[in-house]
């Protein structure tokens, strides 16, 4: 966000207009001298009202001779006719916008002086510091900017809350590696009340993957289709051709009936489901044969079909926790993974679940720091 540092009158509606625009607008302020307030500021540009400060002569050769604004452009307020534009020996310059005018040519005229200066800051040859620093800065806002606006693209894709039945249990962890991840996951109640789950993980992180993201989100809705291995395949041929090359979508898809406990499974290059057995005591996986979501327009996804029974439980995730490493470089597997499900109480909740499973997976971790999203997503039928 540039800064304008603004010497006119008090109360008027200019710093206020130019506020709303974007711009930081700095007064002067009665507790600190001008010298001391240059010194240890930084401004982008400095706009003076001649018609209240009078003769600016002397106030443009200050801000010219001071390190940190030598090079900061000024706008100077004249009535005075025959006042002409120059520039300085530093290499500021300094424009005059006779009065009356315009807010928007005022503003234009600014906004054009501040861009002309960001374009000197690129080159470092000629630039000055100032000029450089108000360079950088402008990037960072700019990849600041890019980064909230990934942040809010990838929220989207996360359903709002869980759907709720008396017949299940149903918790989500989701742990992004960095603000904006690859890995999404929904969950919607149909109208036969059968319950949808997806996970996802997209190749890559930043924009480009909330974006391709975005894409299979949308391609799931047009899809229209509830069996997995359909949903997968129609969400394949959608994608397949507007997907880059190098990028691919992994993905899990389950679709469970409350009334009978039974799963349908498919998989597009995704790790298996698990299950957990309560009554033998161990874990399931569910399997599938299916390329990831973009590899080819033409592939096919195997359904898998099983049943949880009362106290049994469904576990999807992304193999960000199953690739993890601890500091001996060994992976964390499906096999601690298949351990930690099996290790959790029968009668526990579904988000007590995920924290005694998240909880094993740090101490095998120890100070080892994770390379990718995190997502778990477990149902346990309760009745």
């Amino acid at each position: 966000m540039d800064s304008i540092f603004y010497l006119g009158r008090d109360n008027d509606t200019l710093p206020t207009f130019l506020q709303k625009l974007g711009y930081t607008v700095i007064e002067p302020s009665e507790q600190i001298s001008l010298p001391e307030f240059v010194s240890t500021s930084h401004l982008d540009l400095i706009l003076i009202d001649a018609r209240v400060m009078g003769d600016v002569g002397e106030l443009c050769t200050f801000f010219q001779s001071q390190q940190n604004t030598r090079s900061v452009p000024i706008v100077c307020i004249s009535e005075e006719v025959g006042v002409s534009d120059r520039s300085s020996e530093s290499g500021s310059r300094i424009e005059v916008i006779q009065a009356p005018f315009t807010v928007g040519s005022l503003v234009s005229r600014i906004a054009m002086m501040l861009r002309l200066r960001k374009l000197a800051g690129t080159d470092e040859r000629q630039g000055s510091l100032a000029e450089i620093n108000a360079s950088l800065r402008d990037n960072n806002l700019k990849f600041k900017k890019e980064l909230d606006e990934a942040r809010a693209i990838q929220q989207s894709l996360l359903p709002l809350a869980l759907p709720r039945d008396s017949r299940i249990d149903l918790a989500v962890s989701y742990q992004p590696l960095d603000e904006v991840g690859g890995d999404w996951y929904f969950a919607n109640q149909l109208v036969d009340k059968q319950l949808s789950l997806q996970i996802a993980d997209v190749s890559g992180h930043g924009l480009s993957a909330a974006f391709i993201g975005s894409m299979a989100k949308l391609a799931m809705t047009a899809a229209g289709r509830e069996q997995p291995h359909e949903l997968l395949m129609e969400m394949n041929r959608l994608l397949a051709p507007q997907i880059p090359a190098g990028r691919f979508v992994t993905m899990g898809s389950c679709l469970y009936d409350p009334a009978t406990g039974k799963v349908s499974w498919a998989r597009a290059g995704h790790p298996p489901a698990l299950i957990v057995r309560r009554d033998s005591n161990t874990v399931a996986q569910l399997l599938g044969d299916g390329f990831a979501v973009g590899f080819f327009e033409d592939s096919s996804y195997m359904l898998v079909e099983d049943t949880l029974e009362v106290g049994d439980a469904l576990l999807m995730f992304t193999d960000g926790i199953t690739e993890a490493q601890d500091r001996s470089g060994d992976a964390f597997g499906l096999q601690r993974l298949s351990g930690a499900l099996l290790n959790s109480e029968r009668t526990s909740s579904c988000s007590d679940i995920l924290r005694h499973i998240l909880d094993v997976f740090d101490q095998f971790r120890g100070e080892r720091l994770i390379r990718d999203d995190v997502t778990l997503l477990l149902l346990k039928r309760s009745a």
